[in-house]
């Protein structure tokens, strides 16, 4: 009997034990899921009030756009991550540019390491792209905003930054939905739309969520109001990538490569489904899929993901 007891009492404490773990485990990663740790100066809600940002390609003509994506930063002090920093000053020094896109998934996602720095790294990141006085802007990917603070605490952060550059518009889905209006002297000559394609729901481990049709539709009203060519910037690719992959006509020099499928994401195709037709839009550039890439000709424009 008393050989019972003790077997009863070591299993209980065994229980308590597990108990409290859990407990204090997932107490963790509520905080982790719902804290802000960027300590940003700046409101989101500043973004309302921006007006469509305007540039100019000077006497030449001609604009140049760098866009990186995917450099899943851990805190900026990594091996990884001073890697990965001087590559990207590296092709800095060597590709003069009048606009950087960050075009998503920034930072690490789900991590739960306590020397995880989220806006350590993004600070670190964006102090560098200021050294080189050029506008810089960043399209949400599905990574940025899963722990540490949401993609509008992200844009708080950035909005401290001198060349830093955003938008948003209210009463559609998304963080952030913008323009760069590009003119030649004073005749708009191309425009580029700035857009959060989404993330999981739940976060970190949810199925991806396609983009809304409200952001569509505001895309495909406001390219038609500018009536010029418009390269539109989002994080997760479209059904459309895996027909202009298969079917398209590929851009010479660019390396065509598929470990995944591109039209992965459920009901992505609303997108396409809205823009099919609108002659002006002639890029659309995603990242995302590491894997892969592609350039392609297909429906009138570039489909393009690296």
């Amino acid at each position: 009997m008393n050989i019972k007891k003790k077997i009863i009492k070591i299993i209980a404490v065994l229980l308590s034990v597990v108990i409290v773990c859990a407990g204090s485990f997932g107490g963790y990663i509520l905080y982790r899921f719902n804290c802000n740790k960027s300590n940003a100066v700046h409101k989101y809600e500043e973004i309302y009030s921006f007006e469509p940002v305007k540039l100019n390609t000077g006497k030449s003509g001609i604009f140049k756009v760098l866009k990186i994506n995917d450099t899943h930063f851990f805190d900026g002090k990594s091996e990884n991550d001073k890697h990965t920093l001087s590559y990207i000053k590296t092709i800095l020094d060597k590709t003069p540019c009048d606009l950087i896109v960050i075009d998503g998934d920034l930072v690490d996602g789900f991590n739960l390491k306590r020397n995880y720095d989220k806006f350590g790294a993004i600070d670190i990141f964006a102090s560098l792209l200021e050294e080189y006085d050029t506008y810089w802007t960043f399209a949400p990917g599905n990574n940025d905003c899963e722990i540490d603070g949401k993609n509008e605490d992200i844009i708080a952060f950035m909005l401290q930054y001198e060349h830093f550059i955003c938008g948003n518009k209210k009463d559609i889905d998304g963080s952030v939905q913008f323009f760069i209006d590009i003119y030649n002297g004073n005749k708009p000559v191309h425009s580029i739309a700035i857009m959060d394609s989404g993330t999981r729901k739940p976060l970190a481990y949810g199925p991806y969520q396609p983009i809304k049709e409200n952001q569509a539709k505001w895309l495909n009203e406001e390219v038609n109001k500018r009536k010029v060519k418009t390269s539109v910037f989002f994080h997760m690719p479209t059904n459309a990538f895996q027909k202009a992959y298969d079917e398209g006509e590929d851009y010479i020099g660019i390396e065509k490569l598929m470990y995944f499928p591109y039209d992965d994401i459920e009901n992505n195709y609303v997108f396409d489904n809205i823009i099919q037709d609108n002659e002006y839009i002639s890029l659309i550039s995603c990242g995302h899929q590491h894997s892969n890439n592609m350039c392609s000709f297909y429906n009138g424009r570039y489909y393009q993901l690296s």
